[in-house]
């Protein structure tokens, strides 16, 4: 193996292990805001996953996790749609 794909390997794993992690974190707080939207209402829940002007880096990477949790639904759905789309039927039996 050449040095480069040592060094790269372990790099590209870490990164999308935490590419996951936020898509999973994403994912997790896009449902407790769909459930604190059915009990409350759309506006407080909102209201809490959304940072204001003077928000730390942590509220922002919040939002920034449920796009890209949001993202990857829309994606996969997209090429589950296409596959199926694209999928052979076959005919009726006679």
């Amino acid at each position: 193996m050449r040095a480069r794909t040592l060094v790269l390997q372990p790099l590209a794993r870490t990164a999308l292990l935490i590419l996951w992690s936020l898509v999973a974190w994403g994912a997790l707080l896009a449902l407790l805001t769909l459930v604190d939207a059915v009990s409350e209402g759309l506006r407080p829940a909102l209201g809490r996953l959304l940072p204001t002007g003077g928000a730390s880096v942590w509220a922002w990477l919040n939002v920034l996790s449920v796009m890209l949790a949001l993202a990857v639904g829309l994606v996969g759905a997209g090429i589950a749609w296409s596959s199926r789309a694209r999928a052979p039927t076959l005919p009726p039996a006679s």
